[in-house]
């Protein structure tokens, strides 16, 4: 199936690892030429090798999106290089345990800015663009948590916000021809990752969760999840639009 992605040009944030890297290489197989962004520069060199070897071209910056002038930064790099944004997906995420009504206001704050102001900032620096284009495709990675109960209460308001601000801009924004979608990943297991940390220190209690909580008997991969990002920003979802899609193995309860 031809997705109509050659020659594309998208913007992925936290790509040096997990679902990140696997979003990069599943686009640069579609034949896309990406900007590439995360903390870590020895990490995304690594990643943007890899997608070379796709044959794809690839920018990469080692930034911190939460901070306004590094995403400013990005977004100019990357219209510079390339003369277009037609893809943005905002990956930069992520849990810490005790996030609850007890919790500091800076960790409240620091919550919100890594999983939801990190991916508003970079939008409106991206919309104007896509919307001169009169096209343009935005992808946030949520959680199923920010659907319904269940993890860090300060990651779970994020991410809800998160699916919130998707719904709002595919309505404001699908004028334009821009489609804005979220996805929101189960449990995934990666090196490196928070499943792959928990399960080195307990795999008693990791072997529990799995039998309890996810039907399949197993965590899914950054792949798995990669694969749906990829289809929704093809030519094929063009009337997939203000979506959130959770890609869990039916870990989650919810019935919408």
């Amino acid at each position: 199936m031809d997705l109509g992605l050659t020659g594309k040009v998208a913007m992925v944030s936290g790509a040096s690892r997990g679902i990140g890297r696997a979003i990069a290489l599943g686009l640069a197989r579609e034949g896309c030429r990406l900007s590439l962004c995360a903390r870590g520069r020895q990490a995304l060199e690594q990643v943007a090798r890899e997608v070379q070897q796709t044959g794809a071209e690839v920018l990469t910056l080692a930034i911190d999106v939460t901070h306004a002038d590094d995403a400013r930064r990005w977004v100019e790099v990357t219209r510079q290089q390339f003369g277009a944004l037609d893809i943005l997906v905002n990956n930069v995420g992520g849990s810490r345990p005790g996030g609850n009504l007890s919790a500091s206001r800076e960790e409240w704050h620091g919550g919100f800015a890594l999983n939801f102001f990190s991916a508003l900032e970079v939008c409106r620096l991206v919309v104007p663009v896509m919307q001169q284009q009169r096209s343009g495709c935005i992808i946030h990675i949520a959680s199923i948590y920010g659907r319904e109960w269940g993890g860090p209460m300060t990651y779970n308001a994020a991410k809800a916000a998160l699916i919130s601000l998707s719904k709002a801009m595919a309505r404001e924004l699908a004028p334009y021809g821009i489609r804005v979608n979220s996805v929101a990943p189960g449990s995934i297991l990666f090196p490196g990752g928070s499943w792959d940390r928990r399960q080195k220190e307990n795999p008693e209690a990791i072997a529990a969760f799995v039998k309890a909580e996810l039907p399949f008997g197993r965590f899914g991969s950054p792949e798995e999840v990669a694969d749906v990002v990829v289809f929704l920003a093809s030519e094929r979802a063009r009337w997939v639009a203000g979506a959130c899609l959770p890609v869990d193995g039916c870990q989650s309860r919810s019935l919408i």
